[in-house]
């Protein structure tokens, strides 16, 4: 077998890392490394379990030392191609990130502004976390909300039910007011019970979407996966809507395999089994 002598292109992945429940870190590595990337980590936190579903879990703040971190990066140097934020659980940590952006000119900066899910934020995410998260889209070449942190950054009511493609449009055009370049919408539902990822590109006026059937079951970790993913294809040049239809049937597969298996939800998806869908991009 002969394999690409390209470079291998860079991400840094400023996440937070669980040892059990597939999410964040632990299913971003995996899946970035299949698709031919080197993920660099910066973990902003180690917990026990993810916070979905469990009890008495244990958890690590890193704040402090994700400036070091990167500072040490710099100094080898290690140039990075993409840097990646998801969830961050202070104020300090979305400054940091800020500054990681300015410090890596040419970078693809990509922001899974990670702030809560089903209508709802998340117990750690403030108000206030919530107006600086949008400072941290203004500088971004892709952001990745799902329906809730996409209302909530446009600063629009949460509606349980589903949109019209009309409605989608103009939710990814005002995202895109915040500054970044280009907005994906994931996990919206159209009449008939189909979900669908959408995308704009401010600079060209561009609209992208996929559809799939909705499933009646979903798991924590798989907006960190669907970004990980789309991300990785984006930097490798794959065109939006061919990376948006890949990552979506990937997703449904993954999802659906997940709920043959029979894991628990809090689990997250059996990606494991699902990787080598991703090694025909590591060429």
């Amino acid at each position: 077998m002969e394999f690409s002598r390209r470079p291998i292109p860079r991400v840094a992945a400023i996440h937070d890392l669980s040892g059990f429940g597939r999410c964040a870190l632990t299913v971003i590595i995996p899946a970035m490394s299949a698709l031919g990337l080197q993920v660099c980590p910066i973990p902003t936190a180690i917990l026990s379990t993810h916070t979905g579903g469990f009890e008495h879990f244990t958890f690590r703040d890193l704040t402090e030392d994700v400036a070091s971190y990167f500072s040490h990066w710099e100094s080898l140097p290690a140039k990075m191609d993409c840097v990646y934020s998801g969830f961050l659980g202070s104020f300090e940590q979305i400054a940091l990130v800020k500054e990681i952006f300015q410090r890596s000119e040419g970078a693809f900066r990509v922001v899974d502004p990670v702030m809560g899910d089903d209508g709802l934020l998340y117990a750690t995410i403030s108000p206030e976390m919530g107006y600086r998260m949008r400072e941290l889209c203004s500088m971004a070449d892709l952001i990745t909300p799902n329906l809730t942190e996409c209302i909530y950054l446009i600063d629009r009511p949460y509606e349980e039910r589903p949109f019209s493609l009309e409605e989608l449009h103009r939710c990814l055009k005002e995202l895109c007011d915040l500054g970044a370049k280009q907005a994906v919408l994931t996990g919206a539902t159209l009449e008939g019970e189909i979900l669908i990822n959408c995308a704009y590109d401010r600079q060209t006026g561009h609209f992208s979407e996929a559809r799939c059937k909705k499933l009646a079951t979903s798991f924590p970790g798989t907006g960190d996966l669907f970004t990980a993913v789309l991300s990785g294809l984006l930097l490798q040049k794959v065109p939006m809507q061919q990376a948006l239809e890949f990552v979506t049937d990937y997703l449904a597969q993954t999802i659906a395999l997940t709920i043959g298996m029979g894991t628990p939800v809090r689990e997250g998806v059996a990606l494991e089994r699902t990787l080598p869908l991703l090694t025909k991009w590591n060429t």
